[in-house]
């Protein structure tokens, strides 16, 4: 079992949360909700979950292996990470970035920029046989403010809409009035 965060959307306040559970339920996954918070579900669970939910999630943006929690100060996070050991999520060699999201205009001092290169530099000294690579990284670290807290993980998984609109009703070959 781990501690699992899902960002979902913000379109509804109940659907993406009620959403991720059910899948959990259908799926027969055990979990146990940690704590819902704005446009993020934490909960415990099995790890191969996140495959379910990143295939039949439509509302549901990205899932991470939970690293920290902590309030949503520049102090109190920076601490936080240092405190980390960050090398048992990197292999020598690996490339990573660290991207934060603010959600819904929650902790508007903390500039997501400059937490980005904060806390890049201090996984960067303390894994030395890493390097940063933001365009195609084997690894992304994925920091969210909301509801005045920080959260902090190793993305697992991001959702593709792409592939959801893919298997929608109209792309059906016997949906297509051609095909009656």
């Amino acid at each position: 079992m781990a501690n699992l965060f899902f960002l979902v959307s913000g379109e509804n306040p109940t659907l993406p949360l009620s959403e991720v559970r059910s899948i959990l339920e259908a799926e027969g996954f055990k979990y146990r909700l940690l704590e819902k918070l704005t446009q993020v579900l934490r909960i415990e669970t099995d790890v191969n979950c996140v495959q379910s939910v990143k295939f039949r999630a439509a509302l549901t943006k990205a899932c991470c292996l939970e690293m920290l929690t902590c309030k949503a100060t520049l102090n109190d996070i920076l601490a936080s990470v240092r405190k980390l050991d960050i090398t048992q999520f990197l292999s020598n060699n690996d490339s990573f970035a660290v991207r934060v999201l603010r959600v819904r205009g929650f902790s508007r001092n903390i500039s997501c920029l400059t937490l980005e290169r904060e806390i890049g530099g201090i996984i960067l000294e303390k894994a030395r046989e890493t390097r940063v690579n933001l365009k195609e990284p084997k690894k992304t670290f994925f920091g969210v403010l909301t509801d005045n807290t920080f959260l902090f993980g190793l993305k697992i998984a991001s959702v593709n809409h792409k592939d959801l609109l893919k298997r929608q009703p109209r792309k059906r070959v016997f949906f297509h009035p051609a095909a009656w």
